[in-house]
C-alpha cells in the first residue's frame, strides 16, 4: 500500500472525490486529505460517509496563507482543539516567512496560531497511546518551526512533525531527525541538487511520499471532463507519482527503501502492507 501523505483532497469537486478514492484505492493507494483551515476539515468529516471505505485519513490544518485577522484566527483555533479530540493528523500547519506571504500574515500572527495548535496537539496527545502526526509547512521559517517544535517537545513519541517539501538547511534537517521527525518526499525534491542530498541524508525509516495534488482547485468541465473522469485521472496521477517517487528515491540511495516506508507508514498512520502495491 502506498500513502499519499500530503494530498488536497478538498481542491476536487465533491462530486469527484468518492470516485477519486475508489480509483486509489483499486491502484493499492490511500491518501492523508490535508485541510487548509479547521472548518474545512469539519466539512469534509461530514461527506466522509459518502465515501467507498477504506477512505481518506482527514487531517486538520491550520495553513498560514490562510490565517485572517485575530477574530477569525481565534474561531478557527476554536474549532481545531474540538477536531483534534477525534483525529490524530494534523496538517496543513506551519509557516511561510517569506516576504510576500509575511506582509500578507504578518510572522507575529503566524507564530502565534502555530504556537496555539501546538498547544492543542500537545494536550489531545496526552490522552492517547498513539502518534499525532503533524504535515509541516516551512517556508524560509524550518529553523523556527523546530523552535516552537522543540519548545513542545517530547522526543518524536508522542507528536511527530513530518515535513512537507523540506526546503530548510542541513543543519534544520538534522535538527529535525533527532527530534525524531520525517520528511514527505515531493518529486520536485527529486529535481534538485539540495534536495536529492536531503533525501540521501535522512535515515531510511524517516522518509514518506507526497503528492502535493491537485495543484490548485479544479473545477468540473463539460463532457468528457464531467466527476467521473475527474476523479479517475486524478487517482491515476496520485498513483503514478508515488510510485516514480519510490523508484527515484530508491535509485538515488541505491538501496530498496520501499520496506522502511512501509514500516513507516503503519506505525504513524497505521497503514498496513507493502509499498509495492497495484500503482
Amino acid at each position: 500500500m502506498l500513502l499519499d501523505t500530503h494530498h488536497h483532497l478538498d481542491f476536487l469537486p465533491p462530486s469527484a472525490r468518492g470516485v477519486f478514492l475508489a480509483g486509489t484505492r483499486e491502484r493499492g493507494v490511500r491518501v492523508v486529505a490535508q485541510t487548509l483551515i479547521p472548518s474545512g476539515h469539519r466539512e469534509l468529516a461530514a461527506e466522509a460517509g459518502e465515501w467507498p471505505e477504506p477512505h481518506a485519513l482527514l487531517s486538520v490544518g491550520f495553513h498560514p496563507w490562510f490565517i485572517g485577522e485575530d477574530d477569525h484566527a481565534d474561531a478557527e483555533l476554536a474549532v481545531l482543539e474540538r477536531a483534534v479530540r477525534s483525529t490524530r493528523f494534523v496538517g496543513e500547519i506551519g509557516l511561510d516567512l517569506s516576504p510576500r506571504r509575511a506582509e500578507a500574515v504578518p510572522r507575529d500572527r503566524q507564530v502565534r496560531v502555530l504556537a496555539a495548535v501546538l498547544d492543542a496537539v500537545h494536550r489531545a496527545a496526552a490522552d492517547t497511546p498513539e502518534p499525532y502526526v503533524l504535515s509541516v509547512h516551512a517556508v524560509r521559517s524550518a529553523d523556527v518551526v523546530l523552535d516552537l517544535l522543540e519548545g513542545h517537545g517530547d522526543g518524536g513519541e508522542r507528536v511527530v512533525p513530518v515535513f512537507h517539501r523540506f526546503g530548510g538547511t542541513s543543519d534544520d534537517l538534522t535538527r529535525l531527525v533527532r527530534m525524531g521527525g520525517c520528511v514527505s518526499v515531493h518529486p520536485a525534491m527529486l529535481g534538485t541538487k539540495k534536495g536529492r542530498a536531503y533525501v540521501r541524508q535522512v535515515p531510511a525509516d524517516r522518509l514518506l511520499l507526497e503528492t502535493d495534488l491537485p495543484t490548485a482547485p479544479r473545477r468540473l468541465g463539460r463532457a468528457p471532463d464531467g466527476p467521473t473522469e475527474l476523479g479517475a485521472s486524478a487517482a491515476a496521477e496520485v498513483a503514478a507519482t508515488l510510485r516514480s517517487t519510490v523508484d527515484t528515491l530508491c535509485a538515488l540511495r541505491r538501496e530498496d527503501v520501499t520496506a522502511d516506508i512501509a514500516r513507516t507508514q503503519r506505525r504513524l498512520y497505521g497503514i498496513e502492507g507493502d509499498t509495492a502495491g497495484q500503482a
